[in-house]
């Protein structure tokens, strides 16, 4: 396991960055991947994981996983890869760590009792159940070389 989760009362400060994403696609995505590339030399602490749905009302998924599939559009982040795609693939030998309601131009922040410590290679997925066109994402982040 390359991701770990740990309650926010023992919250890791190091110095943060925040990145803003705005996706609009012509084509409907239901995951989001964010990545610690392998070849990255350093843990990345994200504390702040907030959606926003420009849609409609979903329900997003975040989840632990192993999967290491190169996503073809990414943005690189703060040692971090995100990327998003449509998957029809099942959540199969994944770690599910919540379940958030998003409503509509509403911001809501996954990780509001949690942050998350990414290892080099390890990776989270925001799966949503409704897929969209519009959403947007901002993640604060902090690195430390390892």
């Amino acid at each position: 396991m390359r991701v770990f989760q740990l309650k926010k009362d023992n919250e890791y400060y190091v110095d943060q960055d925040t990145f803003n994403m705005k996706i609009e696609r012509i084509s409907k995505i239901n995951c989001i991947t964010i990545d610690n590339p392998v070849q990255n030399n350093c843990l990345c602490v994200i504390n702040h994981l907030v959606c926003k749905s420009e849609e409609n009302k979903n329900t997003a998924h975040l989840i632990i996983t192993d999967d290491d599939k190169q996503l073809k559009d990414t943005v690189t982040f703060g040692g971090l890869a995100i990327g998003y795609k449509y998957d029809k693939g099942a959540l199969l030998d994944n770690l599910e760590i919540d379940i958030v309601n998003i409503d509509i131009n509403r911001e809501i922040d996954m990780l509001e009792k949690y942050s998350l410590i990414i290892l080099p290679g390890g990776n989270i997925q925001i799966k949503l159940e409704e897929p969209q066109e519009k959403m947007s994402l901002r993640i604060s982040v902090g690195k430390e070389n390892i």
